[in-house]
């Protein structure tokens, strides 16, 4: 069974609901209710800021990988995803080939800096998405992150995490030996993605260039709403990764884990039954369904249309949170609200089908 599929069993459990109903409902939805919702409801109108850090290399090897990684992520960001240019914060290693794109130097006294002008620029409920990228480490005590000059402890991190408590904050770290950092920076409200599943994974991992990918690939898009939802980006990453080993024959040296519940217990396989990846599945870095549409060309949405598109949105997050609940409720009541969502859903989208031929 492949990663994706074991995602797709966690997250989407045998329903016991009335066979008529659950036809009814999935006829109309055409299996559109995927098990890894991406909705982001309570994104659709905040603003959107972004940290991508690129460690020092520490050689040519490294140099050019790292240069493509920080700013492929930070063009897809601005060009695929529409952040604002001045919302997006690069900080380098190394001097590349196009350094008009790279705010400073990556430096402990260049990311105070970078995070202190965050700070002042971030309001309540906007997204955060922090990116490490490069060369990591762990001393026996402290991850640390490789800048130039001294390196960033995981506690220090932590410190400048701790000023956005009022934001949902995403942290990416692609780096060896992140996997400590689900515990060292859980948080209510902040999604914490690495691509180890501990601090004695230490060798060059590859995560970062399929986390790069995931954001502007359709097939990351797993329920096919035109937008990439964190747990869905790191869902197609971590499949990505585990296949890059197989391909090879390699025993692989770097396992991904996702934290979102604020509990320290971090899972490669996020679902309700152990509770993580409900946020990164609210969060995505696109625009709602309405906005995608016009920036394609399409004729912008009636006023009735955009209702739709929101009423949907509620319905999906519902639906979701309703999975991460169903340990605490009875079978009946489960099964009831769950018909009553999945019928509300699909009445919805046909709606919605129709007023889009138009």
């Amino acid at each position: 069974m492949n990663l994706l599929s074991q995602f797709s069993r966690a997250h989407c459990p045998a329903l016991r609901i009335p066979h008529s109903a659950l036809r009814y409902s999935l006829g109309l939805l055409f299996l559109s209710v995927s098990p890894l919702l991406s909705t982001n409801m309570a994104y659709s109108q905040a603003a959107k800021y972004a940290l991508i850090v690129s460690s020092a290399s520490g050689g040519e090897e490294f140099q050019e990988k790292f240069w493509n990684w920080s700013t492929q992520m930070y063009q897809s960001l601005n060009q695929d995803l529409n952040f604002p240019k001045e919302n997006i914060y690069l900080l380098a290693g190394d001097s590349g080939k196009d350094n008009s794109i790279v705010t400073a130097k990556a430096t402990k006294g260049e990311l105070s800096k970078a995070f202190g002008r965050l700070e002042s620029k971030v309001q309540q409920n906007d997204l955060l998405l922090i990116v490490l990228l490069g060369h990591g480490s762990f001393d026996g005590n402290e991850y640390k992150f490789n800048l130039v000059g001294p390196d960033l402890t995981g506690s220090e991190l932590n410190a400048f995490l701790e000023r956005f408590s009022r934001q949902e904050v995403v942290l990416v770290c692609t780096t060896p030996c992140s996997g400590i950092l689900t515990k060292v920076l859980s948080h209510k409200d902040r999604v914490i993605i690495t691509a180890t599943k501990n601090e004695f994974e230490n060798n060059d991992t590859i995560f970062a260039q399929f986390f790069v990918e995931a954001l502007k690939n359709k097939a990351a898009d797993s329920d096919k709403n035109q937008e990439v939802s964190m747990l869905e980006a790191y869902v197609y990453t971590a499949q990505k990764v585990d296949r890059w080993y197989k391909d090879r024959k390699r025993l692989a040296t770097e396992h991904p884990l996702l934290e979102d519940s604020g509990d320290r217990v971090a899972s490669p396989l996020p679902s309700p039954e152990n509770g993580e990846g409900l946020l990164a599945s609210k969060i995505s870095l696109g625009g709602p369904a309405a906005a995608v549409a016009h920036l394609e060309g399409k004729a912008p949405a009636s006023p009735e249309l955009q209702a739709l598109y929101s009423k949907r949105q509620k319905l999906e997050t519902a639906l979701q949170e309703l999975r991460y609940k169903k340990s605490s409720l009875a079978e009946a009541e489960y099964n009831k609200s769950l018909e009553d969502l999945l019928v509300q859903l699909a009445q919805t989208n046909q709606k919605i089908k129709n007023l889009e031929k138009k």
